[in-house]
């Protein structure tokens, strides 16, 4: 670990410890980036280590899990999580508020070339951020009416398959947006537990109880069953209460867009200010 490539401006470089994490997580690791940034986005601050590789070096991003566990074990002051570099640079031409934030240069604790990530222009994102959210919203409505249309014929199940997907896409617009990057998952469930650490309200739109935890079962189903044309049957009154949870779906989204972007114009008006 050469230290022209360490940010040795970073305060989290002056501590041992710190400097200790790096080199294994180097040595186990063909990191490209390292970037130890606080998600100021989300409701109560989240310190966490960006960790960066080369799809030309690791294809598969889950294969470093195991790794990074026993790297990170014990380790309580931080989390982490692992992105090609490919896709951060896109999002960054996309203009993503999490990665432009997160990758700013003076959170840069490695680089393997020398150079920092290029977090675009910011006279740009917001419109930028603005679209892609919306693109993604958008796309949900549009399950949604499919949704009401077969509810109103009475099928079902069909009206449950457009409803996980209202959630699908619903949970992935917002995740991209407060973490840079959607769960590749079907499973409502999953995104809950991906986005706890970021959205409270998210994870836990349906809670632990045996009811809900039922009627969260029967929209997973969903997506796989009437796919595939597995035998599946849910009845009138658990669809209304999906449709329920939908109608706090779109609010708690809306709330959390509503708040990044107002934290994003504010911090844009005291570096300009």
């Amino acid at each position: 670990m050469r230290n022209k490539f360490l940010n040795l401006e970073h305060v989290a470089l002056k501590d041992e410890r710190t400097l200790r994490l790096l080199k294994d997580i180097m040595a186990a690791v063909p990191v490209q980036y390292i970037y130890l940034h606080n998600n100021f986005l989300v409701g109560k601050p989240i310190q966490e280590m960006l960790i960066m590789v080369s799809f030309k070096h690791v294809c598969i991003l889950n294969e470093l899990t195991p790794i990074l566990n026993i790297v990170f074990n014990g380790q309580m002051e931080w989390g982490y999580r692992v992105f090609h570099v490919h896709e951060v640079e896109q999002a960054l031409q996309e203009g993503s508020l999490f990665f432009y934030y997160a990758t700013v240069a003076e959170n840069c604790l490695f680089s393997r070339s020398g150079v920092f990530l290029d977090g675009g222009n910011p006279k740009l994102i917001a419109d930028q951020v603005s679209t892609t959210c919306r693109h993604g919203i958008n796309k949900a409505n549009k399950f949604l009416i499919g949704a009401t249309f077969y509810f109103r014929q009475q099928n079902f199940e069909y009206c449950a398959f457009m409803l996980h997907q209202v959630f699908d896409m619903m949970y992935r617009a917002i995740e991209v947006l407060v973490m840079g990057k959607d769960k590749k998952t079907h499973r409502i469930r999953i995104h809950q537990l991906y986005i706890k650490p970021y959205v409270e309200p998210l994870s836990v739109l349906f809670n632990d109880s045996e009811e809900e935890a039922s009627l969260l079962h029967l929209l997973d189903e969903a997506y796989l069953a009437v796919r595939y044309e597995n035998n599946y049957a849910i009845s009138e009154s658990a669809i209304v209460s999906l449709f329920e949870k939908a109608d706090l779906l779109y609010v708690v989204a809306e709330q959390v867009y509503q708040g990044i972007m107002n934290k994003h114009f504010d911090r844009q008006e005291r570096v300009l200010g």
